[in-house]
């Protein structure tokens, strides 16, 4: 018996020192399920493979520290320059390649926020960058080349916190390690739940979030749990990792709760096909993973993960008619950057990677010295894109008067705070004054503020500006899956507070109506919530908490003024526009003016129903926009989107006639 538990033992000190060629067998399944999905080729839960990397890296890793802590060789800096040399070479020039290219490509609004999103990949946040700007399934990601290095952030992060944290349990509390990775697991899991149930960004790009991942291939490489010894035993545990990551590959999609739960199956499923192989004995699944063909991308993924995504959104970008949706030879064409991006890491692994890692003895101070010379490089790289971006492009001044930041803040437009109300409510007007008009809203509200400030600087009527990106004037709701969930609820709660003060007397509300009319439901106690996406809803609950928000501002003496909705093109005007004139690409067709109102269908019924109420007026913006066949989105040669649906300087400008309106009475006095 004795014998027996020596033997498990030594098999699974074993695993963690030998070369394991199943576990690159492993990174090929996750590296080809990212492609699948990236790609558009049939993997809409693909996604998942960066979870099964997360499970394999902390295996290894964890593997590595403990062997050299077990036998009394480890060395913080030598672990360090290992890391420098395996992911620093590669990433540097795929950065550098990713600069070049993209400041060939993209337009200067676009390369600025590259020139962010750079600085952040450089210094290992990018998880937290991303974090504030949308979401990693949003549409906007497309334009983002370097939105995957979030998981090197995270993985970074890790590599900057565990060595020294398990350096310090292994000498002080080494019988409390596997308890306390084990608590960690846990806890991180329950965070990354919960956190996922109210807002998806920050669970699914934070690092506690994602800790537990790491945190299961850290307990098997500790352990925590024996290896099988039994062949029906192996077999079944490799088969049941197989068909649990298979599950979650092709039925998940973007709309999936994740990570949370449902990342469990993919990283329990790449925890049992590692586990499985703990031991001599190799299943059907450790043979198949470790075949040449499965070694050789396995071996090459870092690579193939670091340079598929600025290839794809890069050509996507210069070539958007070749990739839509639709498109004629789209899927040849992405089949064909797949393939591509397979080369081009075998490339980089084979004249980048393996020399690095492989080139003999080079002293610590070498390579920190050029790690630190690298990493300085791109930072000032970076900070000249974003502070200098016309020193590296001159592009034409037409396409220069087309970058529109998709909103402005009252703080860039160097609006001061309105005393006494929330942190992020602004004044047009005289310093020391209240104006009697408040405009509550979201983004597209606050699209609007520079025709507000123009109407002031020739009427002087002011307003106070409450408008919050992705909050739109609702009460008494909760705000489900979206990024500025957990603000709309407490912010809206303070307008309203505010605004019930008698010295306001008309309040303008304004928000993309149709994209929460779409996503305004009950939950299972009966109240409203709203999601971060359309949920096809017919309308009926979002109705009655509008009407119930008007209602209470009339009960209390204000008027009431509804902007109806913009009407939303169905692709990002500036940049099509810009493309137009930089690359001669065809422009797309305006929306028709039967396309808004089937848009807007249950929408314009309802702001007509509400106009019936006394005291209540609403103004539509669209008929300064549309004529009876189309909805213009370029007037004169002048974009009037920053986006699809936000106004540009210029729409505004083209609405300065419904700013009388707004304001009939005030105007005239």
């Amino acid at each position: 018996m004795l014998d027996k538990g020596r033997g498990i033992f030594q098999s699974a000190l074993l695993s963690t020192k030998a070369h394991r060629a199943d576990i690159d067998g492993l990174r090929a399944v996750a590296v080809l399920g990212v492609l699948g999905y990236h790609f558009g080729l049939g993997v809409p839960g693909g996604y998942g493979g960066v979870d099964v990397f997360f499970v394999i890296s902390g295996f290894l890793i964890a593997g590595i520290i403990k062997n050299d802590l077990e036998a009394e060789t480890f060395s913080l800096v030598n672990f360090y320059v290992r890391r420098i040399r395996r992911i620093l070479p590669a990433l540097v020039v795929c950065l550098s390649v990713t600069t070049i290219a993209a400041l060939l490509i993209l337009f200067p609004l676009d390369f600025k926020n590259y020139g962010r999103s750079l600085l952040a990949a450089v210094l290992s946040v990018s998880n937290f960058y991303f974090q504030s700007r949308n979401g990693y399934f949003d549409g906007a990601a497309t334009e983002k080349p370097l939105l995957h290095t979030w998981s090197l952030g995270v993985e970074e992060q890790f590599y900057i916190v565990f060595p020294l944290t398990l350096l310090l349990l292994f000498k002080f509390a080494r019988k409390c390690l596997l308890p306390l990775l084990l608590a960690v697991v846990v806890l991180s899991l329950a965070y990354s739940g919960f956190s996922g149930m109210r807002a998806r960004e920050p669970a699914f790009f934070s690092t506690f979030g994602r800790a537990w991942e790491l945190g299961i291939g850290t307990l098997l490489a500790f352990a925590a749990l024996p290896p099988p010894s039994r062949r029906w035993a192996i077999e079944a545990e490799a088969g049941t990792g197989v068909l649990l990551i298979a599950f979650s590959y092709f039925f998940y999609d973007d709309d999936t709760l994740f990570p949370g739960l449902a990342a469990v199956p993919l990283c329990l499923g790449a925890a049992l096909i590692i586990h499985s192989g703990m031991t001599p004995q190799k299943s059907f699944v450790a043979r198949l993973l470790s075949s040449s063909p499965m070694i050789g991308i396995g071996l090459i993924s870092y690579s193939i993960y670091l340079l598929h995504w600025p290839l794809l959104v890069l050509c996507q970008y210069r070539f958007p008619d070749v990739f839509a949706a639709g498109a004629p030879h789209a899927t040849d064409a992405r089949i064909g950057l797949a393939l591509a991006s397979v080369c081009l890491g075998a490339l980089s692994w084979r004249f980048i990677e393996e020399p690095f890692r492989r080139s003999g003895v080079i002293s610590t101070k070498t390579v920190f010295g050029a790690g630190a010379t690298a990493v300085l490089t791109l930072v000032g790289a970076s900070a000249v894109i974003i502070v200098r971006p016309h020193w590296l492009q001159s592009w034409p001044a037409a396409i220069e008067a087309m970058q529109f930041r998709r909103t402005v803040s009252g703080r860039v437009l160097g609006l001061k705070r309105q005393p006494g109300w929330t942190h992020d409510t602004y004044l047009i007007g005289n310093d020391g004054s209240t104006p009697d008009t408040v405009l509550w809203g979201d983004s597209f509200a606050q699209a609007l503020v520079p025709g507000f400030i123009t109407f002031y600087s020739k009427t002087g009527q002011g307003a106070v500006i409450a408008a919050a990106p992705g909050c739109p004037p609702l009460l008494g709701v909760t705000f489900y899956r979206r990024l500025a969930n957990e603000k709309c609820r407490p912010h809206n709660d303070a307008i309203f507070k505010a605004i019930s003060e008698p010295g306001i007397r008309r309040v303008i509300l304004m928000a993309r109506w149709s994209a929460f009319v779409n996503s305004t439901v009950r939950d299972g106690s009966g109240n409203p919530v709203v999601h971060g996406k359309s949920v096809r809803a017919d309308g009926s609950v979002f109705a009655g908490v509008l009407e119930q928000v008007v209602s209470r501002l009339v009960a209390q003496n204000k008027e009431v003024v509804l902007v109806g909705p913009i009407p939303s093109q169905k692709f990002s005007v500036g940049p099509a526009m810009a493309r137009h004139i930089a690359w001669d690409l065809p422009l797309p067709p305006e929306l028709t003016l039967r396309e808004f109102a089937e848009d807007e269908r249950l929408v314009l019924p309802l702001l007509a129903q509400l106009a019936t109420i006394p005291h209540v007026r609403v103004i539509y913006p669209h008929l300064s926009l549309c004529d009876p066949y189309a909805c213009h989105y370029s007037i004169n040669g002048k974009a009037m989107y920053s986006d699809d649906g936000h106004l540009s300087p210029d729409g505004v400008e083209a609405l300065s006639s419904m700013f009388d309106e707004l304001f009939h009475d005030a105007a005239k006095s």
